[in-house]
């Protein structure tokens, strides 16, 4: 669950990113195309979900350690996509099998 709860903020820090000014990039994908062209819907669905992961986490961790693993959460996925999205390596096939390879690891151990 922690690490679906991981994938929703970082789809939420990644919406936010590409709906802000100053993300400037030639060559988009369609779908990137769409996120920039109606910004404001996808910036309340960004909003939405990063509070549905707050929700997420301070349930399944308690107050404390639920606050602090958002705030560690949102630093790990913004410095993972304003690092990477230059290079446009976040590709959903990448999202989707990083995803799922550490969700068995997370059922195995």
């Amino acid at each position: 669950m922690i690490t679906t709860t991981f994938l929703l903020l970082l789809i939420s820090f990644e919406l936010f990113y590409l709906t802000s000014k100053q993300f400037k990039q030639q060559n988009l994908p369609s779908y990137i195309l769409s996120i920039k062209a109606k910004a404001k819907i996808f910036r309340m669905v960004a909003a939405g979900l990063f509070m549905l992961t707050t929700v997420l986490f301070v349930s399944q961790l308690g107050w404390t350690s639920g606050i602090i693993a958002v705030i560690i959460g949102v630093m790990a996925a913004g410095s993972l996509i304003v690092t990477i999205q230059p290079f446009q390596y976040l590709r959903i096939t990448t999202v989707a099998l990083l995803y799922f390879s550490v969700l068995l690891l997370e059922f195995f151990i």
